[in-house]
């Protein structure tokens, strides 16, 4: 069986037609997708009027339903049921275009940024020292942080707040008015 050639697909055919005619006729500027279970709808249509508005509809051409029909036609009224069910079809995923194909970030969009706080105001629960020796500050809450420098006035109780600095760091400021560079541990 391997000599023999296979015969042709009338569904592809429907489908490639689907795909290249809107190009062909310059009615759209890119071609579209359309799934077999929609193109299948439309070939149910038995009106040859009817049939080819479903058509113009899936390729995007906007056809007025009068100028579509034809007058004194009997299958005009199981019509209305094809194109139902030809709309009532899930819209199949858009391909890439052809200048962001492979691009990571067009095809992974991120969600969109959270506004983040300017700066976080905390009441201290405790004072002590990181492994390494720095100072620490737990607030109340859990968050962790550590001083690059000691603080000698910084005790439990006080109210300290952290803003933003450049390049993603942070400052610890303390009721005392002094500030610290920090860095959240947890």
């Amino acid at each position: 069986m391997r000599g023999r050639p296979r015969p042709a697909q009338p569904g592809f055919a429907v489908a490639v037609l689907a795909v290249l005619a809107p190009a062909a006729l310059g009615v759209g500027a890119a071609a579209t997708t359309v799934s077999e279970t929609t193109l299948r709808a439309c070939a149910g249509i038995d009106s040859d009027a009817d049939r080819l508005a479903c058509y113009d509809h899936l390729a995007g051409r906007s056809v007025s339903r009068a100028a579509a029909t034809v007058p004194g036609d009997s299958a005009t009224a199981s019509a209305p049921a094809a194109t139902a069910a030809a709309a009532s079809a899930p819209p199949a995923p858009t391909p890439p275009s052809a200048h962001t194909f492979g691009l990571y970030a067009a095809e992974h969009p991120k969600p969109p940024p959270v506004a983040a706080a300017a700066s976080l105001e905390g009441r201290v629960a405790s004072v002590g020292s990181s492994a390494g020796g720095h100072m620490t500050v737990l607030l109340e809450g859990g968050a962790l942080w550590e001083l690059d420098d000691a603080d000698p006035l910084l005790a439990a109780g006080e109210t300290v707040t952290i803003t933003r600095a450049v390049l993603g760091s942070y400052i610890l400021h303390t009721p005392s008015h002094r500030s610290h560079r920090a860095r959240r541990l947890r």
